[in-house]
């Protein structure tokens, strides 16, 4: 656990999404991660296998961390102006934002239309 959470910490980092309080960061992304896989084992599929989803469940988990944040009112301590729109090394390229403006609602629906993503593991319980 403590991995995956030190990754989405360093994912935040990268991104420049985290908040000043590093310990309530910790706690909030934990709130996150128990939010998604409660979300995934009730709707998705409880035997899924974690590796196949490990990309996907770190950005929804971004995504609920984002929302929670926003819920709080912790976003003052976002800086969104210093947000990553784009990654660029070598001839490869990754856009996250294409618009100048971003909101805090803007980077929450986009981490969090991964969701459907998982819907290609749903399976149904008899």
């Amino acid at each position: 656990m403590e991995n995956i959470v030190n990754e989405i910490c360093n994912k935040l980092d990268d991104l420049n999404l985290s908040i000043k309080n590093n310990y309530l960061s910790k706690k909030i992304i934990l709130m996150a991660i128990n939010s998604i896989k409660d979300f995934i084992k009730l709707e998705i599929n409880p035997f899924i296998e974690f590796s196949l989803i490990k990309d996907t469940f770190v950005n929804l988990v971004i995504g609920e961390y984002l929302q929670l944040i926003k819920s709080a009112n912790l976003e003052t301590d976002l800086n969104l102006d210093k947000a990553i729109k784009s990654i660029k090394e070598g001839d490869t390229s990754i856009t996250y934002f294409e618009k100048g403006n971003i909101s805090l609602d803007d980077i929450i629906q986009y981490f969090l239309n991964k969701k459907r993503l998982l819907y290609n593991f749903k399976r149904i319980v008899w």
